[in-house]
């Protein structure tokens, strides 16, 4: 009795349109699941509640503060390097570094109005914001590649910002080239 109950659901699962069986994978019954596609608005938590300014930041307000006021005294260093262990921040002070120095509203009112420069950044789309990771690009040709678009001006903002993650990973060619 169980066994013809099982083989009647299976055989009207093979019979609704929504349950089209192309592949091995779809040959069972509600296997229409693992069609299932996310959404396109879903992003990692990590990205999702990253902080986005100076003041989000927890645990790290002598950086911020320190960072900030330089910024505003116009005496930027050429370049800062951030360590420490894993989930500090790092990377996440580095993005709000370039930010704030690339902001069309300046470091004080940065972001209060939207800006495009901003925007950007969060994305990870700006044009004068690269984001390189070390542990992948570990090469000296992807070094030579920063090193030859370092002679060109910033396009859309004030700064052109270089963020080298896991730069540790890089060879010791590569980090003799940079």
């Amino acid at each position: 009795c169980y066994n013809s109950l099982w083989r009647l659901e299976e055989d009207a699962a093979w019979n609704r349109p929504d349950l089209k069986r192309s592949s091995r994978r779809e040959s069972y019954p509600g296997s229409s699941l693992l069609d299932f596609k996310m959404n396109n608005n879903s992003k990692v938590l990590a990205l999702k509640y990253r902080p986005q300014t100076f003041e989000d930041l927890i645990g790290q307000e002598v950086v911020a503060e320190t960072i900030k006021n330089s910024i505003k005294a116009n005496k930027t260093p050429n370049a800062y390097l951030f360590t420490g262990i894993r989930g500090v921040g790092k990377t996440t002070i580095a993005r709000i570094v370039a930010k704030a120095l690339n902001c069309l509203n300046g470091v004080e009112n940065r972001c209060k109005k939207k800006c495009n420069n901003c925007d950007a950044i969060t994305n990870s789309s700006h044009i004068d914001v690269l984001e390189m990771d070390g542990a992948s690009k570990t090469g000296v040709n992807d070094i030579r590649e920063i090193i030859e678009t370092v002679v060109y001006r910033a396009a859309s903002a004030k700064f052109k910002v270089y963020i080298i993650d896991e730069v540790h990973m890089l060879s010791n060619s590569a980090f003799n080239a940079l």
